[in-house]
């Protein structure tokens, strides 16, 4: 059966699934400070990740 002929509708159906959305995922986490090495590490490459539209952040 190809992926197009699932409906999500028929998939919770037949499994007995329920669907959890919440917004807020880390609503109750407090903010940390990130240390300086991932300070560093992004000021360094972060605009040329951003220049050549990479989604994934080589660091060496």
């Amino acid at each position: 059966m190809a992926y197009s002929d699932f409906k999500l509708i028929e998939v919770i159906d037949s499994f007995g699934l329920i669907i959890q959305e919440s917004s807020g995922l880390f609503a109750n986490v407090q903010e940390q400070e990130c240390s300086d090495l991932l300070s560093t590490i992004l000021r360094e490459n972060v605009d040329l990740a951003v220049a050549i539209s990479s989604k994934k952040l080589v660091v060496k």
